[in-house]
């Protein structure tokens, strides 16, 4: 006869049962509950889960299959987050599937231990299962139902929360249900690496910082004197490495961003780039594949552009996501709308509340700007360069530009808060850091009949600007010197990938060496070496563009062609003066024919 504190017991024993996994998720990650509402509805999906499932196990034997069931996911997932940091979900199964001969003897290591935890925890289970009420079915019919329609929502729930908004068990489940079609949908290539363990002592924090159409001539990469741009970053940061000839390969975001992020060019030989860039590893499968004591660094993405800008989704592979959409709590039709709400100085409030409160090893931060995007965000406090005009005309180009410049100083304060921070937090924590700054394109104010920026490939809107600072320790003394030497040398942002995984000290892995074929430039850690040539476009098969313009970058000069002109038009990049004639060009011209059959014209590329 059960008594009012048995009764109890049983009622306690059934919601521990329906609440396992919402508890493992919260002991692991319950921070990000708070930052991630949608998460909740992930808790509750799983709660409702297991609750049907114990309101189906009506009989001993289906009581013990679901114990056992959990108890293999618990114990599954637990080995996986010992190992890799994370729950087991479609990177976890991917990685695992793509270099199956390394995981299998390990998986049969473990499957004794596995197996024994399982069922001694299932047997637990079942014991909770056993004793826990059952609710009151009114028919088999209306309990087929039930059961059927949960199915439904819980499956509904895995294909449209993101996976990382889901508890353990469901992560797992999305990985298995939907994984191919995910793939396919992405363009049909899985992005798998294999885990890149740090050759390094000491793995120094990396932000990569990326504002939004500055160009060079409008920016202070040296510490040169008083900067009326940017007062305040040049005062945190005067002994930073510039990098003063960083050139970018479009003068469109998503394809400058893409080209930041994957470290892979735009045009491979004979073809504009279908799904190569879309399907290549970024930064942020890099930094998750890395091991630091075994552990993947923090990742974070904090951006005040819309999430759409990125090659891919990626909210899956960050700790820590903040886009234009969480800023606002909601998304704009028009970018540009968003503008003039401030969007860096709210970000940068929110870099100093992102930053984890506890070290927890290494980090990558990729900070995304957009205060410097027309219409240009002016701070009325800052802004020394009058009289401005934000209405486009060619006779008031001189205060469109004032306005532009007055952005750059509005955004100087807010990235020096968030800079500031996070160099502060690394101090704290008594850990190196290293921060990589540039800009996606540049911008133009009637050179070459243009007006702000995608409309072609010359100087002032692909040369952006660039600098590198870090703290003592964060690199051998010989890579230091070799940063230096870069300060000159012809870069592209096809190198700030493979300089960040080399502050890792992942590039030079045996495990790395598969992958390096997919980076088309070289780490600036490394000597000084020529650049080959290297295609430039703003018109991909994945960003198709209103106008053709093509170009080949190389050490010193560059070629930029558009569908008026007859010719390839050479330029000197450090002079800026244009038609050159010389060796550089010629070289320039039959690196072209590798790339581009045609010009923008429709005639023939060939002598």
């Amino acid at each position: 006869m059960s008594t009012p504190r048995s009764r109890l017991a049983s009622r306690v024993g059934g919601a521990a049962f329906a609440l396992q996994f919402v508890a493992l998720d919260v002991w692991a990650r319950g921070a990000a509950y708070a930052r991630n509402p949608v998460a909740v509805v992930g808790g509750a999906a799983s709660v409702a889960l297991w609750s049907l499932l114990h309101r189906s196990a009506r009989v001993r034997a289906a009581r013990a299959v679901i114990a056992f069931a959990a108890s293999a996911l618990v114990v599954v997932d637990a080995f996986v987050y010992r190992y890799y940091g994370v729950w087991l979900d479609d990177q976890v199964v991917a990685s695992a599937a793509h270099g199956w001969a390394d995981v299998r003897p390990i998986a049969l290591r473990l499957l004794p231990g596995g197996l024994a935890a399982t069922l001694a925890l299932a047997a637990i289970e079942y014991a909770v299962l056993l004793h826990a009420p059952l609710p009151d079915v009114a028919s088999p019919r209306r309990q087929r139902f039930v059961g059927l329609a949960g199915a439904v929502a819980t499956l509904a729930v895995v294909a449209l929360v993101p996976p990382r908004s889901l508890t353990p068990e469901l992560r797992a489940l999305h990985a298995v249900t939907f994984r191919e079609r995910q793939t396919r949908a992405a363009g049909g290539s899985e992005i798998a690496l294999p885990v890149l363990p740090s050759s390094r002592a000491t793995v120094p924090s990396v932000m990569l910082v990326v504002t939004e159409s500055v160009r060079a001539s409008s920016y202070c990469s040296d510490h040169l004197g008083p900067c009326p741009f940017l007062s305040e970053v040049d005062a945190l940061f005067p002994d930073r490495v510039p990098l003063r000839q960083l050139r970018s390969l479009a003068s469109y975001t998503a394809l400058s961003l893409a080209v930041l992020l994957t470290g892979r060019p735009l045009v491979s030989l004979r073809s504009l780039e279908t799904q190569a860039i879309t399907d290549a590893p970024t930064l942020f499968e890099y930094a998750r594949a890395t091991r630091v004591d075994g552990k993947p660094p923090w990742v974070a993405y904090w951006s005040g552009q819309a999430a759409s800008v990125l090659p891919h989704d990626v909210r899956a592979l960050v700790d820590s996501w903040v886009t234009l959409e969480t800023l606002l709590g909601h998304g704009v039709e028009d970018e540009d709308d968003a503008v003039e709400e401030d969007m860096d100085g709210r970000l940068a409030r929110r870099c100093v509340e992102e930053l984890p409160r506890e070290p927890r090893g290494p980090a990558l931060i990729v900070l995304h700007l957009l205060g410097t995007h027309a219409p240009y965000y002016v701070d009325a406090s800052r802004a020394p360069f009058q009289p401005t005009e934000k209405v486009i005309t060619w006779g008031g180009l001189p205060h469109l530009a004032n306005a532009y410049r007055d952005a750059i100083v509005a955004q100087d304060h807010a990235l020096a808060g968030c800079l500031r921070a996070f160099v502060d937090h690394q101090r704290l924590a008594g850990a190196p850091w290293v921060i990589l700054f540039t800009s996606d394109h540049g911008e133009a104010f009637g050179e070459h009949g243009a007006i702000h920026h995608g409309q072609n490939l010359y100087d002032e809107q692909t040369h952006v600007p660039g600098w590198v600072a870090l703290s003592d320790g964060a690199l051998e003394t010989e890579e230091r010197e070799n940063l230096a030497r870069h300060a000159d040398a012809f870069v592209s942002h096809l190198d700030v990938v493979p300089t960040i995984l080399d502050a890792m000290g992942v590039l030079g892995g045996l495990a790395f060496a598969p992958l390096r074929a997919n980076l088309g430039g070289a780490s600036m850690l490394a000597p000084v070496a020529r650049r080959p040539p290297v295609a430039m476009t703003n018109c991909t098969t994945m960003f198709p563009c209103p106008l053709d313009t093509w170009g080949m970058l190389g050490d010193g000069d560059a070629l930029v062609a558009q569908p008026w002109d007859g010719d390839w038009n050479c330029v000197d990049l450090v002079s800026l003066r244009e038609h050159v004639t010389g060796a550089e060009c010629d070289s320039l011209r039959g690196a072209s024919r590798g790339f581009f059959s045609r010009l923008p014209n429709g005639r023939a590329n060939g002598p």
